[in-house]
């Protein structure tokens, strides 16, 4: 849907069409902070419209490990919560294994200690952590923060099957500001319940291979 549309279709949700008690500007503050909400809690296996690459970053080498912060890797296209998904080398031309902070400490052993053929990278404090430190210059593939809706043509950047999630979530937030808290918690229990549907349906279908439990 475009914007146009989605604030057409909150407008009849609210039974308000001709804007009388919600506003433009409301219906897309509530739209555009929905939006943010229903991708922090959906999977990720559904967010496929947001996978970009930020490539031929710089990271800056250091005694230990090449540093690259997110303004230097995104600048203002950050990333969504755990929306890194892996990391290439292109000093070695190889992929990253990618591991947690709290892993950090098993790298002192030095078998397990990053590599120009086995480069380890871990994110920490809005930093990207590559070991070894001879590479300088990485590509991070990531979801992007979706772009705000607008009055307008353009269209909602999210799956349309996410797109009814976003309307019941502005529209449990604006009955909420008109003070219909019933009106309000049964918009937010009906996107709730789609969230947590398809969420566990992605736990039991995903697929598996190299690297997933069981493999």
């Amino acid at each position: 849907m475009t914007g146009n549309e989605m604030l057409a279709n909150l407008g009849l949700r609210l039974e308000d069409p001709v804007e009388s008690v919600f506003t433009s500007t409301a219906k897309l503050d509530a739209l555009n902070l929905a939006q943010k909400t229903v991708v922090n809690m959906i999977d990720n296996a559904y967010l496929g419209e947001l996978q970009t690459i930020a490539n031929n970053k710089v990271a800056g080498a250091g005694a230990r490990w090449s540093t690259c912060t997110f303004t230097t890797a995104f600048g203002s296209d950050l990333p969504i919560r755990n929306g890194i998904i892996t990391i290439f080398d292109e000093t070695n031309d190889v992929w990253c294994t990618k591991i947690e902070a709290s892993d950090v400490k098993r790298l002192e052993n030095s078998y397990l200690a990053g590599t120009s053929t086995n480069p380890i990278a871990f994110v920490f404090d809005e930093t990207i952590y590559v070991q070894p430190p001879s590479c300088v210059l990485i590509d991070v593939w990531y979801l992007k923060s979706p772009t705000d809706l607008a009055v307008g043509t353009v269209e909602c950047v999210l799956n349309i099957a996410l797109q009814e999630l976003v309307l019941d979530f502005a529209e449990s937030q604006l009955w909420r500001m008109d003070a219909k808290s019933d009106r309000a918690q049964l918009a937010y229990t009906n996107a709730l319940n789609v969230v947590k549907t398809l969420n566990e349906r992605y736990q039991v279908e995903k697929p598996e291979g190299i690297g997933t439990k069981g493999r």
